[in-house]
């Protein structure tokens, strides 16, 4: 099954600055002409995995076209907001994800927020194709480094911390949240359909997941999102 991937003219674009780091957030409301296409597209070809990782759930493969597509209109604002060079160039990596897990069921390294890469121009970007009721994404600062931003001359020093911490007490069970000890939660995207955040994959961030959401592992049903990475070359 083919899938074209066309763009919406009237998107709604909103940069905040988030965390006492102030790092840049990019939202783009309504980003594709035919979302519920995509749900269909993502429920009806190809076979789901297990994701790997952190994440607590299942992905496949999405289609080229797809980040490529995105990727090609929103280049120049990219290299805005995040200060990346003109000459930078990315590999492009995107799935269908979704988060199956229930949190009674999640794995140690699960109950922390997370990031991707540490380099300075590696992008992260979540695509919701679900609506509110399945949370968002929360994003965190480490209480005792003051870390928001795990760059990698402070990963090895976040590392360790985090380590001895977790060495020293049990964590509370389920997705990290405005309780944790040990992080403290500094903003929150919510998911609305058709909604596309863009930030920095090294900041610390984890799924915010509703008490009432389903953890169905149809797309049609489900958490189902696009995850896509611009991992700088």
């Amino acid at each position: 099954m083919s899938m074209t991937f066309a763009l919406n003219p009237g998107a709604q674009f909103q940069q905040y600055e988030i965390g006492p780091e102030r790092e840049p957030l990019l939202l783009i409301d309504g980003i594709l002409a035919n979302p519920a296409a995509v749900v269909e597209y993502a429920a009806s070809d190809g076979v789901y995995g297990p994701a790997g990782a952190a994440y607590p759930g299942i992905r496949r493969a999405a289609p080229t076209a797809y980040l490529e597509t995105i990727y090609e209109a929103v280049a120049p604002l990219l290299r805005k907001t995040f200060a990346i060079p003109e000459a930078q160039r990315f590999r492009l990596d995107s799935s269908f994800s979704m988060v199956t897990e229930p949190p009674a069921n999640l794995r140690h390294y699960q109950r922390v927020p997370h990031i991707d890469r540490t380099g300075p121009y590696d992008l992260a970007m979540v695509h919701y194709l679900c609506g509110p009721e399945f949370g968002g994404t929360h994003f965190f600062c480490h209480r005792s480094t003051g870390f928001q931003r795990i760059s990698i001359d402070r990963e090895a020093h976040f590392n360790e911390a985090l380590n001895q911490e977790i060495n020293q007490q049990i964590l509370p069970a389920g997705f990290p949240d405005d309780e944790h000890p040990l992080f403290e939660r500094v903003a929150t995207v919510e998911a609305t359909f058709d909604r596309l955040a863009i930030y920095r994959a090294s900041i610390l961030h984890s799924p915010a997941i509703t008490p009432f959401a389903q953890y169905s592992a149809d797309p049609r049903q489900g958490r189902l999102t696009m995850t896509s990475f611009l991992f700088a070359l």
